[in-house]
């Protein structure tokens, strides 16, 4: 009698509600531009391909069988007409002749005379793009070293994930070595002479497992931005498209969060107060788009005027592994959202006139390598570093060099000690990568090597006239231990 009430009690798990076909996400139409502004934008197509046949691309992933339908490709156009952007970024797009054909033959109009796509090394064949009414000044992307991203191992250290206040995936075995899909950096310059920089990014997919993946990519481009604002410091720049990651992963904090001060197009929403629905961009009720931006661009932005825009999306039960069969209902275009951000470019504001809402993270973000280990920069309390002071110290780390803070030759001697007879040994740098060292600081004009005064620790003669002076920003933040902190 229990074992068959047991049974009989025993009631089937609810079904799950099938989601009908709609607007999930996003505003259902893209706000009206400013006069004069420059709309950016990120769009994944999800698989554009034309019916041209790749001969390097064959078997499971011969791309003959990838050809998109002709009611998706217009229902991308259409996305892509009513999202209006002067500068599109695609993920996705099977080539550039597959973008050129597709612009000629459903965006005829729209102004899109600029066209960029590279091959990103992947082995599915899709790569990043850009369609364009802005001059295309250059093109490139990730090959050599560039692509690699196993260095960026170093950077993912606890000091990092204290100042980005989040904690690092565990570590993919063997370490990820290169991009999955390369980034796309395109250079653009208005008539005017407005210039922005953009790399189209598409992290790799997957779930956890591949989550340190996306963290070596995100930092090994910013470390890309990083390198562009040590010589411009006002650079226009964004990384923007498909980072396969939500907002509170590393893969994001990385960027947004970086001590260059990147920010988040999202801070300029049209609507603060909307639901989270409003600002989702994929289907899997994910936000996955971004578009981050350096304080030079971003003081350049609009107010209010960054939005995502909906599209249709097919029943939450569709498979898309049997469109060929079952296809998404008329007007579906893609499982992301489009997103964008409008620009005033008439005036190219410098990145001191950006005001940022949210605290920057310790300078120790930027971890490096050093033969002992991975160290960052040392913590200020009291003072602030300047951007050219954290640039050139992690310049200087990233190089070898480490400050060796002064000290007292004896027990009565101090900091404070105001005794002019007290004496000290001076302080000095020291390469770890060569042994070398230097009487002075090393600097940008000899490329870091320093004054040498031989191989192997120095042994500098005490000096008399009682404690030095503090030291400098740049000596703290490039030594380890002891000091007072700079004044």
């Amino acid at each position: 009698m229990l074992a068959h009430a047991q049974d009989t009690s025993k009631t089937a798990p609810a079904k799950k509600e099938v989601r009908a076909a709609g607007i999930w996400y996003g505003t259902p139409d893209a706000p009206k531009k400013a006069a004069g502004a420059l709309r950016l934008a990120a769009y994944n197509v999800e698989n554009l391909f034309d019916a041209v046949d790749d001969p390097n691309l064959s078997g499971e992933f011969d791309d003959i069988k990838e050809t998109t339908s002709k009611p998706r490709l217009e229902g991308i156009a259409k996305m892509i007409r009513a999202l209006n952007a002067d500068v599109l970024c695609l993920e996705e797009v099977e080539s550039k002749e597959c973008l050129v054909w597709f612009r000629d033959t459903y965006l005829k109009g729209m102004g899109y005379d600029h066209v960029a796509s590279m091959d990103a090394s992947y082995y599915r064949g899709v790569e990043q793009s850009v369609l364009s009414r802005i001059p295309i000044v250059s093109v490139s992307n990730c090959t050599g070293t560039d692509a690699t991203i196993s260095d960026m191992e170093v950077r993912r250290s606890d000091a990092a994930a204290t100042a980005l206040a989040g904690a690092w995936s565990p570590p993919q075995k063997p370490l990820p070595e290169r991009f999955q899909r390369s980034p796309l950096r395109v250079d653009l310059k208005t008539k005017d002479g407005y210039e922005l920089t953009v790399f189209v990014v598409h992290f790799k997919a997957g779930g956890v497992a591949f989550a340190h993946q996306r963290e070596l990519e995100a930092l090994q481009t910013e470390q890309f931005v990083a390198d562009m604002l040590l010589t411009n410091a006002d650079a226009n720049v964004a990384v923007l498209g498909d980072f396969n990651g939500t907002p509170n992963d590393m893969c994001i904090k990385a960027l947004r969060m970086s001590d260059r001060g990147l920010v988040s197009a999202y801070d300029w929403r049209f609507d603060p107060k909307a639901q989270r629905d409003v600002y989702t961009t994929h289907a899997s009720s994910r936000v996955l788009d971004y578009i981050i931006m350096t304080p030079g661009l971003a003081a350049d932005c609009i107010d209010k005027s960054f939005f995502v825009l909906g599209t249709l999306h097919a029943p939450s039960d569709w498979d898309f592994n049997k469109a060929d069969t079952i296809p998404p209902p008329a007007g579906y275009a893609s499982d992301h959202c489009p997103i964008a951000i409008d620009l005033l470019t008439a005036i190219d504001k410098p990145a001191s006139s950006f005001k940022r809402t949210e605290p920057l993270p310790a300078a120790s973000t930027r971890a490096v390598s050093a033969p002992e280990g991975p160290r960052g920069l040392r913590l200020l309390d009291g003072v602030k570093a300047t951007d050219a002071d954290i640039a050139l110290a992690t310049k200087l780390v990233n190089a070898g060099w480490n400050y060796t803070m002064p000290k007292p030759k004896s027990k009565t001697a101090a900091w404070d000690n105001p005794n002019k007879q007290s004496t000290w040994f001076p302080g000095y740098w020291e390469n770890a990568s060569t042994k070398a060292t230097s009487v002075a600081q090393p600097v940008e004009s000899d490329g870091v090597k320093g004054s040498f005064v031989g191989d192997g620790a120095p042994a500098p003669k005490w000096i008399a006239g009682g404690p030095p002076n503090a030291p400098t920003i740049v000596e703290w933040l490039c030594s380890t231990s002891d000091g007072i902190e700079p004044k």
